[in-house]
């Protein structure tokens, strides 16, 4: 895999990253592992396995998902739930929206707020019950931050316990994921990637959520918020590929990559993102059309194929350099590298 890591060096090299760290899993187990550049471009601190990184919306996927899914193995929830049984205060015309409406994105609320800076004072689930439907639920999919942030109030409502309590309890700490967390404590955990530069605070932000309504709510959401290594996310994967490490019952985690939106403008499971037939993905051409993942605006990604029992944990701190970024183009090339570079070794 040498390949690849000269790629990963050469995007370095050309100052389309400041860093980054890799995780291939394939076979159920850790096939490659490694790391370039650094976590800042201001300072000369090396990437390294101890490297946390803002996992932004891999949090939808990482903490908000399994923690529903959690739920619903236990009955305590059920994907035709309605909102309104939960929250029997917001309006009539959210009421109806269902678990499976949020987890799919087809909830009809809209994609963000039409504002957000990082100093504003936001109170939920007050502004999502304001904000005026786009469609009718079950009917559109539209990528929705709000109604992950929805789920995460829905999980601290029907367990009792704060978002990230219920996480650390039932998902992360039973993964032995020891470095996923919400809020790090940056006297504790030293190695944190920096993202974006914000005039707030006159330098790079580092150690506090990226994302201006997640920190907003104190750095805990249900849709952004979460920091994690990239052996912690290969150990996450492993959950959801190797039977014998799961944590969720294999009828849940069908359901969750399943399409649930077919004809309905998009091809999302359960919270992931399906790769489907001939679709244009960040993981590539080469990933089986059964793939699902998801990305993070900071520059983080899992995906995952469950044909060719391949995983590609990719994190790197991209908006550090800005949002007009390269990434884009760059994950493709990364998930095909990694594939053709299996495949090779298959047949050597």
């Amino acid at each position: 895999m040498d390949e690849v890591k000269d790629l990963l060096q050469e995007w370095v090299r050309e100052g389309l990253l400041p860093g980054a760290a890799l995780r291939v899993v394939h076979k159920r187990k850790v096939w490659y592992a490694c790391e370039a550049g650094t976590t800042s471009v201001s300072k000369e601190q090396p990437v390294t396995s101890e490297t946390l990184y803002d996992l932004a919306s891999l949090t939808k996927v990482t903490a908000t998902l399994p923690a529903i899914l959690w739920l619903m193995q236990k009955k305590q929830l059920a994907p035709e739930d309605p909102l309104g049984r939960f929250f029997p205060d917001c309006p009539a015309d959210k009421k109806g929206i269902t678990v499976a409406h949020l987890l799919t994105h087809t909830s009809g609320l809209p994609a963000d707020l039409e504002q957000r800076n990082r100093d504003d004072t936001l109170v939920f689930p007050e502004l999502i019950y304001q904000q005026p439907l786009q469609s009718e639920p079950g009917t559109k999919v539209v990528y929705s931050d709000l109604g992950m942030i929805w789920l995460g109030l829905l999980i601290e409502r029907v367990s009792g316990e704060p978002l990230d309590a219920f996480a650390q309890k039932h998902i992360f700490r039973p993964l032995q994921m020891n470095h996923t967390l919400y809020c790090p404590n940056k006297s504790h955990f030293q190695n944190i990637a920096s993202t974006e530069y914000s005039s707030l605070i006159g330098g790079y932000i580092c150690g506090e959520v990226h994302d201006e309504k997640a920190y907003a709510m104190g750095g805990v959401a249900g849709h952004a918020g979460l920091f994690a290594t990239a052996d912690d996310l290969a150990v996450y994967a492993l959950s959801w590929l190797d039977e014998e490490r799961a944590i969720l019952e294999s009828k849940w985690r069908s359901i969750a990559i399943r399409c649930h939106t077919l004809g309905r403008g998009g091809t999302r499971g359960f919270g992931w993102d399906l790769k489907g037939p001939d679709r244009e993905s960040s993981c590539g051409v080469r990933f089986h059309p059964t793939s699902f993942g998801h990305t993070g605006f900071t520059g983080t990604s899992l995906w995952m194929d469950p044909v060719q029992e391949i995983a590609v944990v990719f994190l790197t701190n991209a908006v550090h350099l800005g949002r007009d970024h390269q990434l884009r183009r760059l994950r493709p090339l990364l998930h095909d590298a990694v594939t053709a570079r299996i495949r090779k070794g298959l047949t050597e």
